[in-house]
């Protein structure tokens, strides 16, 4: 599922509909003699969004807006007919020359750069000389203006390079925005992140939806920065489970044979979660049991088990030892024919309590486990709970209607958190302590008529969940149910009670089917890990080679640095040369460890929380104005310092990176 936000702007398109515009594109440049301007826009927009780009096409000419040129080709406005409104008030070039001076003494220096409106689009065609600005995303919520602007400015070639992101607000979702607010171009820029509406009438007649877009762009970056907010610490965790339990991932079965074998043979999946609600919909779940695959997040198998309701699937994926707790209790007759599928990242101590059940192990596809390179069906969730696990194992099935139960996601009435039976109790003691208090936000409830106290975890869990959602909506013809009947309201889910659920299914009389795969054969087993630990010692050793490059230039840094430090204390100017030559040498390193895969795979996935909070910083110095040469010289001193401090850090990380495989490697009883 999460691929859908790692591809780029245009998603299970139809190659009809994309066949039939090409014939007509090729129509169109043959009865003109060759291409234009405006389809040269065309063709290039189509790669940012195919149906934008052919709404536009298909326009053919203007009826809400028409163009007025003065005496020059900057001079262009726009009026609506309409209102008889104009786009500037004044003179259009006095506004674009405002403007680009503006810009060029404030931001000439921002990668990345948001926008609200395109006005008659000169603007942004100058704005695009300055090779700084790497990327330039603007929000236009006219489909007429695209067309206007497409026929007055050849923005062809920075489209195709992505450098020029035009998008309009009718053919927008939030996957959009994740793959943008993605680009190291605007994550690394996310402190001087700003907003700029073009101009004062679209401020009048667009502020709502500019506001809107705004708040989603901030909260779509906050979600960016807080999925990488793991620590080093606990990515190496992960990394140690993850080799670790290498000898487990391949004794059981394989959730790629279990998916061969059973995607697209069931219409219906019911998500049980552990939220208050879930208590009351025990019975109607039991019902309708036969009719629907059932997978249960970990924290309600105990709870299940409990009220003897067997579900089909159970995910777990959390690397804390506590996790464990939920299948404390000794396999019996109940776990026959139960499922359970675990993140290879989860504790040991959990490997050594599902013993005795049928396990089946997936990755995570994060860019470590990628580099293991498994098949990619053994790869699943990158979500932040278990009950995401459970929803992408529902979409991975292929199934077609989806329902969510028990997925509260806030505190019920009578302040409790969790469902009867929940193995560390219904209320939780870290929410309902005091120094929880600053945690506890109130959201939309469920219905939309109330509100309900929720926390900025569950926040980030509903908001991970919706996304999904709007891909799906989007992109697929997968329907999402929230039937908690409780809690808060899950954007794009579609709220209806689950009894009514319940009837139509058990009224289409339709029971599921699933079929279990063979064992992992004890041959393959030994195959897969010998062909591993070929490649975890490959990792160790490019570990060892680009750290000892790493050390060099720390080194050379600091020399220079000491140097430059007793020359201010007594009075001299540092030979600043020296440090442009070193930032040449940093970023010379910098890309040679980017375009290293299994570095940038392994190592710098380990320091990616360490490593994204400094190019913030670094980024946050250099897009400062500067002056004058004296600005430029001080700056790129403090950006060689600041090298100083990073590549230190980054070659401890990588030390304990290598300690922590080689270490999870000779735990090995193979």
């Amino acid at each position: 599922m999460d691929n859908i936000f790692n591809k780029n702007y245009n998603h299970q398109v139809d190659p009809n509909a994309v066949k039939e515009f090409h014939q007509a594109i090729d129509k169109d440049i043959r009865a003109n003699g060759g291409t234009t301007l405006f389809i040269n826009n065309i063709i290039a927009l189509c790669q940012i969004n195919f149906n934008l780009a052919k709404a536009v096409y298909d326009l053919k000419s203007n009826s809400k807006f028409d163009v007025f040129a003065g005496k020059s080709s900057l001079d262009i406005n726009i009026i609506n007919t309409h209102t008889k409104e104009p786009l500037y008030s004044g003179s259009p070039a006095s506004h674009t020359n405002d403007m680009l001076n503006k810009f060029k003494k404030e931001y000439s220096l921002y990668p990345s750069l948001f926008f609200y409106g395109l006005g008659n689009g000169n603007f942004y065609k100058a704005l695009l000389e300055n090779k700084n600005h790497k990327k330039i995303i603007v929000f236009e919520p006219e489909i007429e203006i695209f067309f206007i602007v497409l026929h007055l400015n050849d923005f062809s070639k920075d489209m195709r390079e992505n450098r020029f992101v035009p998008l309009c607000t009718s053919y927008l979702n939030e996957s959009y925005l994740h793959i943008i607010c993605g680009s190291k171009d605007v994550i690394y820029n996310v402190r001087s992140y700003n907003f700029h509406i073009y101009n004062d009438y679209y401020a009048k007649n667009y502020e709502s939806s500019a506001n809107a877009i705004n708040k989603s762009l901030l909260n779509t970056q906050l979600l960016g920065i807080k999925s990488a907010g793991t620590s080093a610490e606990d990515t190496l965790i992960g990394m140690k489970h993850v080799v670790a339990n290498m000898p487990h991932f391949y004794a059981n079965y394989s959730l790629k044979d279990v998916l061969n074998l059973n995607t697209n043979r069931n219409k219906t999946a019911i998500i049980v979660s552990t939220g208050p609600s879930l208590t009351k919909q025990l019975e109607l779940l039991r019902e309708v049991a036969p009719y629907a695959i059932l997978i249960a997040a970990d924290a309600s198998y105990p709870i299940l088990k409990l009220n003897n309701l067997k579900p089909d699937f159970v995910t777990t994926m959390e690397r804390i030892v506590e996790s464990g707790e939920f299948f404390n209790s000794k396999a019996s007759e109940f776990d026959n024919g139960i499922t359970f599928v675990a993140s290879s990242l989860i504790h040991p101590n959990t490997i050594g309590l599902l013993k005795g059940r049928n396990a089946v192990f997936a990755h995570k596809p994060l860019k470590f486990e990628y580099a293991l390179g498994e098949d990619s069906k053994n790869y699943m969730c990158k979500g932040p709970s278990t009950a995401h696990f459970a929803f992408d194992l529902a979409i991975e099935l292929g199934c077609k209607q989806i329902i969510f139960i028990g997925q509260d996601l806030a505190m019920a009435s009578d302040g409790t958190t969790h469902a009867k039976g929940m193995v560390f109790g219904e209320t939780s003691p870290t929410i309902a302590s005091k120094e929880y208090t600053p945690n506890i936000t109130t959201v939309l409830g469920y219905g939309g008529k109330t509100q309900v106290k929720s926390t900025k975890t569950w926040d980030l869990f509903r908001n991970y969940f919706e996304a999904m959602i709007d891909a799906l909506n989007a992109y697929t013809d997968v329907k999402v149910y929230n039937a908690t009947e409780g809690g808060s309201r899950i954007k794009g889910a579609i709220e209806m009670p689950f009894g009514e659920l319940v009837s139509q299914l058990i009224g289409a009389g339709v029971k599921k089917e699933l079929i279990k795969p063979e064992p992992i054969s004890p041959k393959l087993s030994q195959q897969k890990l010998s062909e591993q630990r070929a490649i975890i010692e490959n990792f160790i050793k490019v570990g060892k080679d680009r750290q000892a490059l790493i050390t060099e230039l720390f080194k050379k840094i600091s020399k220079l640095v000491e140097s430059a430090d007793r020359d201010l204390a007594a009075n001299k100017e540092p030979r600043y040369a020296k440090f442009y030559e070193l930032k040449d040498r940093i970023e010379r390193l910098k890309a040679t460890l980017q375009s290293d895969k299994v570095f940038n795979d392994v190592y710098m996935y380990t320091a990616y929380n360490f490593c994204i909070h400094q190019e913030l910083e670094f980024m946050a110095l250099m897009v400062k104005p500067e002056n004058n040469k004296g600005d430029r010289d001080k700056k790129i001193f403090e950006y060689v310092r600041q090298h100083g401090y990073y590549f230190f850090s980054l070659a401890g990380m990588v030390e304990t990176t290598i300690d922590t495989l080689q270490n999870a490697l000779d735990g090995w009883e193979v």
